[in-house]
């Protein structure tokens, strides 16, 4: 019967209850409690009908056992309130409670619906505790359409989950769950290798409610295969074990199970017995599912008997509970499909109200980016003397900062470069013969010291804005960057380049330029490596650039100086994509990949 994994996914709801902090199920035993949070959206109310959610989910979990209609009475109160205040955490308290009693009642397809929306829902919040347990809920649905590897593929999902959780008892439950699945391809032997698993896990937690429903879906098994009498000791175990615990619902499965199991084997007095008693619980519990099956079973042991008279009571009250069966399940059907009809109506409201906030904050800041812009135009029209439309702001930056390096690059070749140039003319002028062995001395320090930074200046001037780069292209520029380099000789520079038989637009060359510059100059001050490489590819709609070293990593990769920001700036500029891979001891490896057309 399919009523076990029924049995099975309500216990893992007594694991998500654990996690809301309330007073667990009173039968899932070895629950586990989730820290995670989820942060309420501020609603007015929000305080007193946060209570309100707690206290209705704390009776429906008290009659999810005892009586369905209250359990569901609770849960939907549950799930408008969390509706109400948009409370993402209430809202899959509710559906987990929906989707038990949908399972139990028969409904697959609003059961498929829920679980969906339970995956959903989790993922956006990062619930994974109830991901799962959509998971589990979704394995469920497929099984009852026989489609078992979606299912098995559900209930695996669901296993990895709550093993990295260290959710033991659902992760007991997820492996009988898969041990049902194999059992349904008569593929017993893995089956009981999972059940006597899952039984194993649940006895370590003393969980005599896990115990309970591992030995009715064993003893089911046995049932599929003829070994009545071997099923009859098994559910008689496992009702033992609901009946100490109190589990209306766990024991009435059961009874229904071993009325079966005795009518198979002709004991026809004791199916009826079991059977009568099913059917009283079923009556309490408020489920006609569990009802029509008891009544099913008391007709066919009483014909069996040749009470044909009380039989064809019993299959007439067959026909009428399936009946309401059916009517039961559309109005269900309905007030689910309803209730999360309503919730999306909701959720397109309050999206269309943070829509409008967001559209007022956006006008806002597009009104400040403007006075901005205009600033900056302003500043750079009067000290930079550059006069570009303001459709073309993004361009006027770049050809700003080019014509900056240009300058910058030429005071410093011209006018410090000429200074230090002239002063090292003036050093050659003075006669060393005349002064003394201390004084030559000094004289050389100051004579290599002078000439070294007048190199230093001059190497630099060029780097800032190479002419190669403006008259030969960027592949000559980084060629003659590579050398300059490699003449430190303290870090082996290698550059490599395929594709790029034509020259690119001038704003990717400079800023693809700007970067490797900006990215060798952190190698050389940062990395302590002994080697390092750039490599340059032209695809068929992109330019791909690596640059990467063997030195010691970024120490802490989350605090970026101010040259990465920089770098991560001119590649969106160039509406291309950044990743920076580091570890220690192994080097970084900067990938940036952009478009071959960047619009201006």
């Amino acid at each position: 019967m399919n009523e076990f994994y029924k049995l099975i996914l309500l216990f893992s709801l007594g694991c998500v209850l654990s996690a809301t902090q309330c007073s667990p199920i009173r039968q899932g035993q070895g629950a586990n409690r989730s820290t995670e949070v989820v942060e309420a959206k501020p609603q007015e109310g929000f305080a007193e009908d946060t209570i309100l959610i707690l206290k209705y989910h704390k009776l429906a979990s008290e009659y999810l056992f005892q009586d369905a209609e209250k359990s569901m009475f609770y849960s939907k109160n549950v799930l408008r309130l969390s509706q109400k205040h948009q409370w993402g955490k209430g809202k899959l308290l509710a559906y987990n409670l929906l989707s038990t009693y949908y399972l139990l009642d028969g409904s697959y397809d609003v059961l498929r619906e829920l679980s969906n929306e339970t995956i959903t829902l989790s993922k956006q919040l990062n619930l994974p505790m109830f991901t799962a347990h959509g998971n589990r809920f979704l394995g469920e649905s497929y099984s009852e359409y026989r489609q078992w590897d979606s299912s098995r593929i559900n209930y695996e999902h669901a296993v990895k989950i709550f093993t990295r959780l260290k959710a033991d008892s659902s992760l007991a439950l997820s492996i009988e769950n898969l041990g049902n699945c194999y059992r349904e391809k008569n593929m017993n032997d893995v089956a009981a290798t999972l059940y006597d698993r899952a039984y194993k896990m649940f006895d370590k937690m003393n969980s005599d409610w896990g115990r309970a429903t591992v030995l009715q879906s064993h003893g089911y098994m046995y049932v599929r295969t003829g070994d009545y009498l071997r099923a009859e000791s098994y559910f008689l175990k496992s009702i033992a074990l609901f009946q100490k615990i109190g589990n209306r619902y766990g024991e009435l499965n059961c009874l229904n199970d071993l009325s079966n199991a005795y009518y198979y084997q002709k004991k026809y007095d004791e199916s009826i017995q079991a059977g009568l008693r099913a059917l009283t619980y079923a009556k309490i519990y408020h489920s006609t599912q569990q009802t029509n099956w008891a009544l099913v079973t008391l007709s066919r042991s009483y014909k069996a008997k040749g009470m044909h008279d009380v039989a064809l009571d019993y299959s007439q009250a067959v026909n009428y509970v399936r009946r309401m069966v059916h009517d039961e399940t559309i109005k269900r059907q309905y007030t689910m499909y309803k209730l999360m009809y309503d919730n999306k109506l909701m959720d397109s409201e309050i999206q269309q109200k943070i829509i409008n906030e967001q559209r007022i904050i956006q006008r806002f800041l597009i009104g400040f980016s403007c006075l901005v812009i205009l600033s900056a135009i302003f500043l750079w029209f009067n000290n930079k003397k550059l006069r570009r439309k303001n459709a073309e702001i993004q361009a006027a930056l770049i050809e700003g900062q080019t014509i900056e390096r240009k300058r910058v690059a030429a005071e410093l070749h011209d006018h410090l470069g000429g200074t230090l140039a002239s002063l090292n003319w003036y050093l050659y002028g003075i006669d060393k013969k005349v002064l003394s062995e201390e004084e030559q001395k000094i004289y050389q320090s100051v004579h290599q010291m002078v000439g070294a930074a007048y190199k230093e200046v001059r190497s630099l001037s060029h780097n800032l804005m190479p002419a190669e780069l403006e008259e030969h292209g960027l592949i000559m520029a980084l060629q003659r960057l590579i050398g300059k380099l490699n003449e430190n000789k303290n870090i082996a520079f290698t550059f490599t380049q395929k594709g790029m038989t034509n020259r690119l637009n001038n704003k990717i060359e400079f800023e693809l330029y700007s970067i490797v510059l900006e990215l060798t100059n952190n190698i050389i001050k940062h990395s302590g490596a002994s080697e390092a490489s750039v490599d340059l590819t032209e695809n068929l709609k992109t330019i791909v650039l690596i640059v990467s070293d063997n030195g010691s990593g970024m120490i802490e990769p989350d605090r970026q100086g101010v040259g990465l920001r920089n770098i991560k700036g001119r590649v969106e500029s160039l509406h291309g994509k950044i990743q920076i891979h580091s570890e220690n001891q192994n080097g970084i490896r900067v990938e940036i990949e952009i478009p071959k057309v960047v619009i201006k």
